[in-house]
C-alpha cells in the first residue's frame, strides 16, 4: 500500500519509518527544508526522549491522565527506548529519570531517524508542503508545489503552533478541517 505522511517531525518520521518497515511505500512531505527541525530544539537541543518515571498522573490539562494512559500503556518508556536502541541510538539516563541521547545532542536523534527511513525506503520530500489533502478514489491526494501525491492512506502529523519561530504553523489544522475535524484552544 502507498502511504502519504504529512510532516517530518518526530511523529511523522516515526510513522513513516513504521509504515515502511511494515512493507508500505511511503512518501513523507515536509514543509521545512530539513526533517526534524523542531525536534532538534527539544530539551534545550539535547532531546529529552522520555522520562523512565513517566506516569499518567504527571500529565495535566484537558483530561491529562486519562488522555495519556492508553499511550503510555501501549508504549511505556522502556519500550520507546528499546525502539530507539534497535535503530542504533545510544542513550543516557539522568538521576531524575530523564533520558537523552548519549551524544547529548538532538541531532543524533534526527540522524538516527533519517538514516533508518532511508534504509527502509521512505521517500522524503523536504521543502514540499502539502497545500491541500482530499479524498481521491479509494485513497487520498495531497497537492504540493511540484504536483500531486496519491496514496491509499494518509497520516497528518504536522504538529501544532508550538515553536512558531521553528516553523509551528496551522497547516495540519487547515488540512484536517476539510475532513470535519476541529481544534480547541
Amino acid at each position: 500500500m502507498r502511504v502519504i505522511i504529512i510532516g517530518a517531525g518526530a511523529s511523522g518520521m516515526t510513522a513513516a519509518l513504521t509504515a515502511a518497515e511494515l512493507g508500505h511505500r511511503v512518501t513523507l512531505l515536509e514543509r521545512q527544508s530539513r526533517a526534524g527541525r523542531k525536534l532538534m530544539a527539544t530539551g534545550n537541543g539535547r532531546c529529552n526522549l522520555t522520562n523512565i518515571n513517566a506516569a499518567p498522573e504527571d500529565y495535566l490539562g484537558g483530561g491529562g491522565a486519562e488522555f495519556v494512559r492508553p499511550a503510555l500503556a501501549a508504549l511505556p518508556p522502556e519500550a520507546a527506548l528499546s525502539w530507539f536502541r534497535s535503530r542504533g541510538l545510544l542513550t543516557v539516563r539522568e538521576e531524575d529519570g530523564r533520558v537523552y541521547p548519549l551524544s547529548n545532542s538532538a541531532n543524533s536523534v534526527v540522524d538516527v531517524l533519517r538514516y533508518a527511513m532511508e534504509a527502509a525506503g521512505v521517500s522524503l520530500l523536504p521543502a514540499s508542503p502539502a497545500l491541500s489533502l482530499r479524498k481521491s478514489g479509494g485513497g487520498f491526494a495531497a497537492a504540493t508545489d511540484s504536483g500531486e501525491v496519491k496514496a491509499e492512506a494518509a497520516v497528518v502529523a504536522c504538529g501544532g503552533m508550538a515553536g512558531e519561530k521553528l516553523g509551528g504553523v496551522l497547516d495540519g489544522y487547515e488540512l484536517l478541517k476539510a475532513f470535519g475535524h476541529a481544534r480547541t484552544a
